[in-house]
């Protein structure tokens, strides 16, 4: 697992954690960024552009850390 904030351009993985309080969990969850949603990063310079459920959000880096992501290439290809 690594941090969102860390992954490329163009990666994707399913959350797997959140490791903030609870004003970073209510935040992420009302963008729909939960456990077990698949996360896919479209830009990766300065804030995250991020793609979940089919829908945009930018996420500061800060935050960004705070999400566990599987970026396993075993869960790709299933």
């Amino acid at each position: 697992m690594v941090p969102l904030a860390l992954m490329k351009e163009g990666s994707k993985g399913v959350v797997r954690e959140i490791v903030g309080g609870r004003g970073a969990y209510v935040k992420l969850q009302e963008m729909g960024i939960t456990r077990g949603k698949e996360i896919k990063v479209l830009r990766s310079s300065g804030a995250l552009l991020v793609a979940v459920n089919g829908t945009k959000f930018v996420v500061g880096r800060g935050l960004a850390m705070k999400v566990m992501v599987d970026v396993s290439k075993d869960r790709e290809k299933s």
